[in-house]
């Protein structure tokens, strides 16, 4: 089975944005705990949290108690177990492998982004050409 077969290009792209900027919020929280006694970081599960946002599983719906509220989704993130070494104040967080982590996400993140722009191009190129 092809693994996002029937699933529009740019679809697949804005949530795989939207898991990178959630991401991003996990790893900046974990750097900063850097200092924080007997603290434990959170990874994302991003293969497990796109397929999930991708097939709608693991949603949030948020109430509207009012007509003025605007529907709002929101997709829990898949979360994994992280077993390191604890230093003398029990906190876990490792800076190097988080810093790796942040720039492996920006790396991800801004090519999502690229590529939604080209995919954009091509299809403005195309309605231009047909005049």
């Amino acid at each position: 089975m092809v693994p996002f077969s029937g699933i529009d290009t740019t679809t697949l792209l804005v949530t795989g944005m939207k898991v990178a900027q959630d991401n991003h919020r996990l790893i900046a929280n974990n750097i900063a705990n850097v200092d924080t006694p007997r603290y434990n970081p959170v990874r994302l599960d991003f293969d497990k949290t796109l397929r999930n946002a991708l097939q709608g599983r693991g949603r949030i719906s948020l109430r509207e108690t009012r007509p003025q509220h605007l529907a709002s989704t929101r997709y829990t993130p898949a979360l994994e177990g992280v077993v390191i070494s604890a230093k003398n104040d029990y906190n876990k967080v490792d800076i190097d492998q988080e810093i790796a982590n942040l720039a492996e996400n920006r790396s991800r993140y801004l090519l999502y982004g690229s590529l939604v722009v080209k995919q954009f191009q091509v299809a403005k190129n195309m309605l231009a050409n047909t005049r």
